[in-house]
């Protein structure tokens, strides 16, 4: 999955932080959606993983993300924070270590605010398949990171496949991605798609390819260039090594 050099990399550094810090309401309100629906889980189940119960956890993360708008502290990041995995973790710890419990804190992030939808009905059904020998909290939110930025690249390629009228290949190849079951012989499934095992496996290399390039774009709108982006894909890469 090495950086695709036809793909041009964000001009600016932490693309959704700069959208939300410059752009217009309805882009800030786009780019804090985004930033919540890939960070909600992996702060929730950092909480629980701390000890909070269910709902202390999700009150948790209500907080956390209405402090991070309301007190303007996403306005505030600056390039040089490094990691918005890293700056989101280290967020949250001050949080936690403050008992911060005011989710009514002064609204001073724009009108975009009100609007956001700060919740994940499915996070406690996920939290309870998460491995039980894993200790640290830092090793849970950075694998429901890695989780959530491979199922956020998978979406990408199938909407690829859905925009080429493809669906049914999406369904019939999907299983081949890297972290798939990759249960069915090469043989079995060219003979079912009727063609030959070498066009499979063209079609297979080219849909990998695609999807690391679906994961490079998640990665690079959360870091400052391409050395990080293969950084943290090398990050990505080890954790769901090391946890799936």
């Amino acid at each position: 999955m090495a950086p695709d050099e036809k793909t041009p990399f964000p001009t600016t550094s932490w693309t959704l932080i700069r959208r939300v810090q410059k752009g217009s309401d309805a882009d800030a309100r786009r780019a804090m959606e985004e930033i919540c629906r890939q960070y909600w889980y992996p702060i929730y189940a950092f909480a629980r993983h701390r000890g909070f119960s269910a709902m202390d956890a999700e009150d948790l993360t209500q907080t956390f993300f209405q402090r991070l708008i309301a007190s303007e502290t996403i306005q505030a990041a600056q390039k040089e924070k490094g990691l918005l995995r890293s700056f989101m973790l280290s967020l949250l710890k001050r949080v936690i270590s403050n008992h911060v419990r005011d989710a009514t804190a002064d609204k001073r992030g724009g009108s975009f605010t009100a609007t956001l939808s700060l919740d994940d009905p499915t996070a406690e059904e996920r939290y309870s398949h998460e491995p039980t020998d894993i200790r640290d909290p830092d090793t849970i939110f950075d694998r429901a990171w890695a989780e959530g930025v491979l199922a956020a690249a998978e979406k990408k390629l199938r909407d690829d496949f859905a925009k080429a009228d493809n669906l049914e290949g999406y369904e019939q190849l999907h299983e081949f991605l890297p972290l798939g079951d990759n249960a069915t012989p090469y043989a079995d499934a060219a003979c079912k798609l009727g063609i030959a095992e070498g066009t499979l496996r063209l079609q297979i290399h080219r849909m990998r390819k695609r999807y690391g390039k679906f994961i490079e774009e998640e990665i690079a709108q959360t870091v400052n260039s391409r050395e990080e982006v293969k950084a943290e894909l090398a990050h990505l890469m080890a954790v769901i090594g090391g946890g799936g």
